[in-house]
């Protein structure tokens, strides 16, 4: 058991950095419910 099991992730990416769906793709397996994911763009 991890520790993100059972936790809400709300996940904000940044589109110069690491986008939201790579994120998503890392935690997918971790147990944790992912309840929101984006990319923005922080200028």
């Amino acid at each position: 058991m991890g520790k993100l099991t059972g936790k809400k992730l709300l996940l904000l990416g940044e589109r110069d950095g690491v986008p939201g769906p790579a994120m998503e793709a890392c935690l997918k397996g971790s147990g944790a419910s992912i309840e929101f994911s984006v990319t923005e763009c922080f200028v």
